[in-house]
């Protein structure tokens, strides 16, 4: 130790004597480890960490799938649900949660002397949380007998609405609160840690702020097609998901047996790990973005590497005469690697305010698509990343240049004067060519996202979001119990809202674009999808005559809903469904089948035909979209359009709701294209991030370059006043240094191209517009690595030509 601590002093005191060389390193590899700690982070937070329920390993998400091609999402019909629960033997406990809608709640919270407002309400069966092992901090769980139908009005609070609307009042426990224009009774409150992880396509349960009992008539259940429950399993110890899994493909056999409309549609029934299941479609991006940072620290080593490899060949006269004076080569390595190892640490001090700084800002981003984002820390896990990504550094950086400082020849080095060896340039010019082919590939890395993202912008999403506000309203059934009262209301909204200077159009709609899927509506268009129903599925969705006037989506054939069409068989289909059943014809008239063989209304009219909408996001086009006209009531969105801003009309519109019933709860007021942006989340996470890391890159191997061209030019300056003497010509030997430095930028290319050819496969599933291998790119990004690289050697060469013969033959 007493060695060590004198090895370090003394590194302290050699790097203080060159502050700039030490200021260069330090910042360098902070900046490589601080971004590879940031994106840790992320890899720990979203992949690695387990999700915060007792035993997570063992919970199941439970997918449902008819047919090929058909709807494959976790959502089940109540029927299959109870039967799992009472045949399946995996399973410690089968719980499911379903939608606001099933239990007829619009969320409207009023009364308790605060201010009206809508909460997502969730109800689920008396095991849920306790499957998910979740207590809560005061009360208790719901119990079987309040799953009746008719039961107990009670509810659990979550803990932020406990906090905020009832000032975390523990008395609130065993007290009602009105819901829906109804007395409900606080059971419970969950803990501050607890929330509900989801996949992205769960459509039915959401993670709520009130949990009530999923009291549901299981005596008038629907047919088993119609999937109304998210379902969820706790498999038994011991228990493995592929155990799990033959055993529910046994079950799903013995169900289409039993069941026609499942034997035609061929269900199956997937057991998904929860963990798996809500991290799956963000995995790839931060995968490709771990590696895309592990390069940009690769890079910073390099650059560390060739400044230690000049310094070490300088100090080569001093390490000389250290041995000389009795220092093995084992106690020269040491010293270096100590060197090494302080460089390093300082450069991880610096990382770790980085990775600060890179947390910060996606906290501050919050990134839609990113799950788990509170999960992303720098905790003890990100600290340990750090402490071993400095200790790999320091070894990646610092050994070879140590390696060759300490095994010195004493004769010939103390009479030379520090100006290298041959085999020292080659070993420069290897990184520097390693680090040029790396920083190409993070380059054409982030030249494809740039693409990607641009291409993404140009998408028409259906509509024309300029000039759209929207909002979201619920009219309490316990306060508008009939239908006349809730169509009063309505029409008293859009007459109120369109008397607003500016206002154009207003339209309803049950779910906004951009916002996931609607209800799966299957259909048939002929004998064959028919006789296997589901195996087309449409997302649904009703919608009030004005709405895609007041959307700016186009018409293509027929016409819009108007008052007439409401409680008729009326329906309005996009045009992805219409070319899908009737391709090259017009489907204006047609009959679209709704309903299984067998039902009642069977078969609907086709009135229009309108542009495909983006429901989920502008990536894709997840599956047609059928409209029906929309009833009165219930859960809706509002969509105004106007001729100026939509931001400056929320305020005109919440005065205007006030008005009309200041109990009526409005949530999520904000412009259509505010939607849209959220839309361009992720993408534009994976665009900063990639350019970030690509700019990085550039820069990283704009210096590197420069700075071995500039060693190599002072090694070179008894050659080049040599030549100069005798005659050549100064443009020549910039030429030379010029050439050289075009060389291995070439070298570097071909290897970078194939390497990015091999790694972007990697980035296909987050490209969209552009191939992973699109030569555009490739060649565009060649091309800005090799700009940099030559701007990189011309100073060098130019300094070259500016050699005074007299004064390097001095030297000699």
């Amino acid at each position: 130790m007493g060695s060590f601590l004198q090895d370090l002093a003394y590194a302290w005191r050699t790097l203080r004597r060159t502050p700039a060389f030490t200021l260069v390193a330090i910042a360098t590899l902070g900046l490589g480890i601080g971004a590879t700690t940031t994106i840790f982070t992320v890899v720990n937070g979203v992949l690695l960490r387990p999700l915060p329920y007792r035993d997570p390993g063992r919970i199941a998400n439970v997918w449902v799938d008819f047919g090929v091609g058909a709807q494959s999402l976790p959502a089940m019909s109540p029927g299959d649900f109870r039967d799992y629960q009472a045949r399946a033997t995996s399973f410690d406990m089968v719980a499911a949660g379903s939608g606001p809608q099933v239990i007829g709640a619009t969320g409207a919270l009023t009364g308790d002397g605060g201010p009206p407002e809508r909460v997502d309400v969730s109800p689920i069966t008396a095991n849920f949380l306790p499957l998910l092992g979740v207590d809560p901090i005061y009360g208790r769980h719901f119990t079987a007998e309040e799953e009746a139908i008719g039961g107990p009005r009670v509810v659990i609070l979550g803990y932020g609405l406990w906090q905020r609307r009832y000032g975390g009042d523990p008395s609130i426990v065993g007290r009602s609160i009105k819901l829906d224009g109804l007395d409900q009774t606080v059971v419970g409150i969950l803990p501050k840690t607890f929330r509900l992880w989801l996949p992205s396509e769960a459509f039915l349960i959401t993670d709520s702020q009130i949990w009530k009992p999923l009291q549901f008539d299981y005596a008038r259940q629907p047919p088993r097609n119609f999937t109304l429950f998210t379902v969820f399993a706790r498999l038994k110890p011991g228990v493995t998901f592929a155990q799990a899994q033959a055993e529910m493909d046994g079950l799903a056999r013995q169900l289409r047996r039993e069941h026609a409309v499942h034997e035609s549609a061929d269900m199956r029934v997937r057991v998904v790990p929860l963990q798996d299941d809500v991290v799956k479609h963000a995995r790839p991006a931060i995968v490709a973005l771990f590696a895309a940072v592990g390069f940009v620290l690769l890079i910073a080593c390099a650059n560390v590497a060739h400044l230690l490899l000049a310094r070490a060949t300088a100090r080569e006269r001093e390490m000389a005469v250290r041995a000389a004076l009795g220092a093995s080569k084992r106690r020269l390595l040491r010293q270096l690697a100590t060197e090494s190892l302080a460089l390093a640490a300082g450069g991880c001090a610096v990382g770790l305010l980085v990775a600060r700084a890179g947390t910060q800002t996606l906290a501050i981003l919050r990134p839609a698509n990113l799950p788990r984002l509170d999960a992303i820390q720098i905790d003890a896990a990100a600290l340990l990343f750090a402490a071993g990504a400095t200790m790999v550094t320091a070894l990646l950086f610092g050994l070879v240049p140590a390696l060759r400082a300490a095994a010195i020849d004493l004769n010939s080095t103390l009479r030379m004067t520090g100006s290298g060896t041959a085999a020292q340039v080659r070993l420069r010019s290897l990184l520097m060519i390693a680090e040029m082919a790396l920083a190409l590939v993070l380059l054409i890395g982030a030249g494809l996202t740039i693409r990607s993202f641009a291409a993404l912008q140009q998408v028409h999403p259906g509509f024309d979001p300029d000039g759209v506000l929207t909002f979201r309203i619920a009219t309490p059934p316990a306060k508008y119990p009939t239908a006349e009262q809730r169509r009063a209301l309505l029409r008293q909204m859009d007459e109120r809202i369109r008397a607003i200077p500016g206002v154009t159009e207003v339209g309803l709609i049950s779910q906004l674009p951009l916002t996931g899927s609607g209800a799966l509506s299957p259909y048939a268009y002929n004998d064959a999808t028919a006789r296997n129903w589901e195996s087309e599925t449409s997302d649904g969705r009703n919608v009030s005559p004005a709405f895609f006037r007041a959307m700016g989506t186009r018409l293509l054939a027929g016409r819009f809903f108007d008052e007439h069409d409401f409680g008729t068989q009326n329906i309005i289909v996009d045009e992805t469904l219409a070319e899908r059943a009737w391709p090259g014809q017009n489907a204006v008239g047609r009959q679209l089948q709704v309903q299984p063989n067998g039902s009642d209304n069977r078969f609907a009219t086709v009135v229009g035909v309108v542009e495909h909408i983006r429901a989920h996001d502008l990536s894709r086009a997840v599956r047609p979209q059928l409209y029906r006209p929309m009833g009165p009531g219930g859960r809706l969105a509002v969509v105004v359009r106007t001729d100026g801003s939509a931001s400056g009309l929320a305020a005109d519109v919440t005065r205007v709701m006030k008005g009309i019933d200041p109990d009526l709860p409005l949530d999520h007021v904000a412009p259509m294209p505010a939607l849209v942006q959220d839309a361009l989340a992720q993408p534009r996470l994976t665009l900063l991030v990639m350019s970030l890391f690509g700019g990085a890159a550039l820069l990283l191997s704009a210096v590197g370059i420069y700075g071995v061209f500039s060693y190599a030019v002072s090694q070179r300056t008894r050659e080049i006043g040599i030549r100069m003497a005798l005659g050549q010509d100064p443009g020549s030997i910039r030429n030379q240094v010029l050439v050289e430095g075009a060389r291995m930028t070439a070298i570097s290319t071909g290897i970078g191209v194939a390497a990015a050819l091999v790694l972007t496969r990697s980035l296909s599933r987050l490209l969209f517009g552009v191939k992973a291998a699109d030569p555009l790119t490739f060649a565009a990004m060649a091309a800005v690595l090799m700009a940099a690289a030559l701007a990189g050697c011309y100073v060098p060469a130019r300094r070259a030509t500016r050699v005074n013969p007299i004064a390097a033959l001095k030297t000699e």
